[in-house]
């Protein structure tokens, strides 16, 4: 019989698991004071098991069964919550942001955090191929489209449609933190997503936005400044110092929340053997993706009649909802094609013709191939992107208007594409294990 001040055995385990919630939240944050590299939620699953067997044994008189039966019906909730979840939630616009949140989701998924996507149209489609194990859920479309190659005039008529659609986004937030007891939220340029309920991040390239009117530009920038100003971090998916590749955009900047977290890119570099001279990857809002689409299917009709009808093409339309496949003696055609995939095809091409979003670029980077770049007519960011890199002699770029497949074939070998490693594992992985440890 062991007798002391309180009487755990007349307690039963009952009494530290009534308290072990309130007393939760002071312990992690003490222990993250004291030892802030390691992982405190391990430390305190093995205190509650540590604590749960020694109040499990019958220290006055308590029925064994009884207190098992106890522990699994009214505590196991709270051990599961111990978990981690973290809501991930890229922007439609275009494909770019949604693959380049495929590199965090992975290193969620390692160190053991339960992931939930959201977002909407093609890019959800996309997300749900690549992990259809995973919960998605749907949030308010943005529907942005790129009528005219005039910024301005394309965002300024879409003003209120994106701004309704950021404030629905928010209220869906704090519902979905509720519902799914959401720890963070990784917002990938969804404005909408932040809250003070849980931490938040905002990932971008462009803290620094480009509009050719200086005087409309000032005014975007502050706007910019204060929305990211309303997020716990800014996380840039670029490297703090040169090399680097958002040039401006991301760099020369006031801003104290910011953590550069390194290249996103789901490719890898890769040895195989080249199938495809020319590899076509199409990306990027519509009806401007539909528009080039059309034009390079023309060019390559004709040049295959006109020029050299042995050139062999690979062309991906970048349409998720697409399941398309069609093959000639000279040109392979899909819909679309997922992560693995499309990296043996991409690594198969001598040359490739995207488009100069940023997160094709840091697939370039990864693959160390060279380009031609067209950027998307009324995207400044990506013609800002696409002049940045042909002054510094690494791809050739052409507008959409007066593209001619003849000319960038012949002109890509006068530049030299990416050269330098950027490897920066390390940093996306330390970004993710700080995001945890404070959640």
């Amino acid at each position: 019989m062991i007798t002391s001040a309180v009487n755990f055995g007349q307690l039963q385990p009952r009494f530290f698991f009534f308290f072990f919630p309130f007393l939760y939240p002071r312990l992690d944050a003490q222990l993250c004071k004291l030892i802030p590299k390691v992982n405190t939620n391990a430390i305190i699953n093995n205190l509650l098991i540590f604590f749960m067997i020694i109040s499990s044994f019958n220290i006055v008189s308590c029925d064994y069964t009884d207190v098992t039966l106890s522990f699994k019906d009214k505590y196991f909730k709270l051990t599961t919550k111990l978990k981690k979840t973290v809501l991930i939630a890229p922007l439609n616009w275009g494909l770019g942001h949604a693959t380049r949140c495929i590199p965090i989701i992975n290193a969620l998924l390692q160190a053991k955090v339960e992931v939930i996507i959201a977002s909407d149209g093609t890019a959800l489609e996309l997300l749900k191929k690549e992990f259809p194990e995973l919960t998605h859920l749907e949030l308010p479309a943005y529907n942005v489209t790129y009528r005219t190659s005039n910024m301005v005039w394309n965002i300024g008529t879409q003003v209120f449609k994106i701004s309704w659609a950021m404030t629905q986004e928010w209220f869906v937030l704090r519902r979905l933190i509720k519902q799914y007891k959401i720890d963070a939220v990784i917002s990938d340029n969804r404005f909408g997503c932040w809250s003070k309920q849980v931490p938040t991040v905002f990932m971008t390239h462009q803290i620094n936005i480009k509009i050719p009117n200086r005087f409309l530009q000032f005014f975007a920038n502050r706007f910019n400044h204060f929305s990211l100003g309303l997020f716990n971090e800014v996380w840039v998916p670029d490297m703090e110092n040169e090399p680097n590749l958002a040039g401006e955009l991301a760099h020369k900047h006031s801003l104290s929340k910011v953590k550069y977290i390194g290249i996103l890119s789901r490719m890898k570099p890769l040895k195989v053997e080249k199938k495809y001279d020319i590899g076509i990857v199409l990306s990027g809002p519509e009806p401007q993706r539909t528009y080039l689409q059309t034009l390079l299917l023309d060019q390559i009709r004709d040049f295959h009649q006109k020029v050299d009808s042995t050139v062999r093409f690979l062309f991906i339309k970048g349409k998720t909802n697409l399941e398309e496949y069609s093959e000639t003696a000279n040109i392979e055609i899909h819909g679309y094609l997922t992560s693995k995939s499309l990296n043996q095809k991409m690594s198969a091409c001598d040359l490739l013709i995207v488009r100069s979003g940023y997160s094709t670029l840091m697939d370039l980077a990864k693959l160390n191939k060279k380009a031609v770049l067209i950027p998307t007519p009324g995207q400044t960011e990506q013609e800002y992107l696409a002049e940045h890199f042909r002054q510094q002699g690494v791809f050739d770029f052409q507008n959409q208007n007066h593209f001619s497949l003849e000319k960038a074939i012949a002109t890509a070998n006068n530049f030299t594409g990416f050269k330098v490693n950027m490897k920066n594992d390390v940093l996306l992985e330390k970004t993710i294990l700080d995001l945890i440890s404070v959640i």
